[in-house]
C-alpha cells in the first residue's frame, strides 16, 4: 500500500489565513431561511439552542478551518456545551449527529470520519 505525503500548505486545516475562510463563508449563498428549509425536510424546527450550535460550528470553522477528522470538532463542541450537558445535550438537538447534521445546516463541509455507516454511528 502506497502512502502519499500530505503537503501541509495545501490543506484547509494547515491554512493560517483566516481571511480565506471568512471570504469563503461570506461568499456562500447561506442564510437562516435556507438552513431552516433543510431542517424542515427532516421535520426539525431550529430553536435558539440549535442556532447556538450552528453559529459555533461556523465560528469554529472560520478560526480553525476544516479539521482533519470529526473528533476534533466533537471535542470542541463537547467542551463548549458542557454546561448544558455536552454530547448528550448535542445529540438531543441533532439526533443524526451534531457535526454531520449541524454542519449541513451551517452550510459547511463535513469533516472526515463524521459518519461510520458500518457501525451506524454519526458525529
Amino acid at each position: 500500500m502506497n502512502q502519499h505525503p500530505i503537503d501541509q500548505h495545501q490543506t484547509e486545516t494547515s491554512s493560517s489565513d483566516t481571511h480565506d475562510r471568512v471570504t469563503e463563508l461570506t461568499s456562500q449563498p447561506w442564510n437562516r431561511a435556507k438552513a431552516q428549509a433543510l431542517a424542515d425536510d427532516e421535520n426539525l424546527t431550529l430553536t435558539d439552542a440549535h442556532w447556538s450550535v450552528i453559529v459555533f460550528l461556523r465560528k469554529y470553522y472560520m478560526k480553525h478551518g476544516l479539521p482533519r477528522n470529526a473528533r476534533t470538532t466533537a471535542d470542541a463542541l463537547n467542551e463548549n456545551f458542557s454546561v448544558q450537558g455536552g454530547n448528550q445535550y448535542l445529540y438531543q438537538l441533532f439526533s443524526k449527529g451534531p457535526i454531520t447534521q449541524g454542519s449541513r445546516y451551517a452550510n459547511l463541509r463535513t469533516p472526515a470520519y463524521a459518519t461510520d455507516p458500518s457501525f451506524g454511528t454519526s458525529y
